[in-house]
């Protein structure tokens, strides 16, 4: 891949190093589009065994990570490619459409900080390839019908690997402060986790040289938005369609449950809250759902409510535009609530959800 800048406009030129990829391939910025100055990603058919994409509005020469989306043959199927950065001072990044890896010249700007990055995080990379085979062979073995307690105990395992990533992650803040894949690697988890104190505690040892740059001040502004929603704050006052979601608050507890009508996940745990409200809704606890259902799915937000026998209480965040203001990008997403109004928790499983109104609402 060859990358030249003309003018506010940068144009791409990728190579498949197998030269088998006959169909479209897609660029994809791996962040919020915030970070991309409006670029929303674009596709290009092969021509001459290139790829020409286009990438206007590009002013400076911060480098920004994206990836390749190349469809299999199964249609509407995508497999990715690794992360790769462009800036103005990319030269050549090819890529292999067999599996997927990009091969990076020495001559580029990121290629050592790309490696020692890769070496820095080895010992979490090599956890997680461990703990994802595991999972796989517990799906497999038991023909993917898994009980509860079992994808429970998977997800401890996999909050003690995120936190073990997020302690790696702070370390190497002070080790290479002005490392940009760093930084997109905690931009990349605080869209995917929403606001921790690490990441907050990791982007302040960055360089100023990072912080200070226009992507940098995004970040921050994002973190400040981020930490209004943690244990111990308020639920920030949200309106709904002309609705003040705190109207609905005021029993001792509330779960306020972000979702969407095709969000399976979401679907899978409404029984389980379905029993949990039997129990304890003339105790003292309320549920909140706020959909995030895309305007052509309000018709299928509302079948599912009935459907489901959904019998609390509902708010719409149409197109999600409110959850996204507080980066609440990853669901189900859940907020559980005191009296007041402050958060307790936030992600409970339902099972300690259980646990704690049984404990607290005796």
């Amino acid at each position: 891949m060859k990358l030249f800048s003309q003018g506010k406009e940068t144009i791409i030129i990728g190579e498949d190093l197998q030269n088998k990829y006959q169909k479209t391939l897609r660029l994809v910025g791996l962040c919020s589009e915030k970070y991309y100055q409006n670029f929303r990603g674009d596709s290009s058919s092969i021509k001459n065994n290139q790829y020409v994409f286009n990438i206007t509005g590009f002013i400076d020469d911060i480098p920004r990570p994206f990836y390749f989306l190349l469809e299999t043959e199964k249609h509407k199927v995508y497999k990715t490619s690794e992360i790769f950065y462009i800036s103005q001072g990319t030269s050549k990044i090819n890529f292999n459409s067999e599996d997927g890896k990009i091969t990076f010249s020495e001559k580029n700007s990121l290629y050592k900080d790309i490696n020692r990055f890769k070496a820095d995080m080895e010992s979490y990379s090599s956890q997680k390839k461990h703990l994802y085979q595991i999972e796989g062979d517990i799906y497999k073995n038991k023909n993917f019908k898994v009980e509860q307690k079992t994808k429970d105990s998977l997800q401890k395992l996999y909050t003690e690997l995120d936190n073990y990533e997020e302690n790696l992650l702070l370390n190497l803040s002070k080790k290479t402060p002005r490392s940009y894949v760093l930084f997109w690697k905690l931009v990349q988890k605080f869209e995917a986790k929403g606001f921790k104190q690490t990441y907050f505690q990791a982007f302040n040892n960055l360089d100023s040289s990072v912080r200070t740059s226009s992507v940098g001040l995004i970040f921050s502004e994002e973190l400040k938005k981020g930490s209004k929603i943690v244990e111990g704050n308020l639920f920030p006052e949200l309106i709904l369609k002309g609705k003040k979601v705190q109207s609905s608050l005021g029993k001792s507890y509330t779960i306020i449950d972000f979702w969407f009508s095709h969000c399976g996940p979401c679907i899978e745990q409404m029984p389980k809250y379905r029993e949990i409200y039997s129990k304890y809704k003339d105790k003292g606890f309320e549920i909140i759902n706020i959909s995030t259902d895309r305007t052509k799915d309000i018709g299928n937000w509302k079948k599912i409510i009935k459907e489901k026998e959904l019998s609390w209480v509902h708010y719409l965040d149409e197109n999600g535009e409110k959850s996204k203001y507080y980066n609440i990008n990853t669901f189900p997403t859940n907020f559980l609530l005191d009296s007041s109004g402050k958060i307790i928790k936030k992600d409970i499983s339902l099972e300690d959800l259980d646990t704690f109104l049984s404990n607290a609402l005796r």
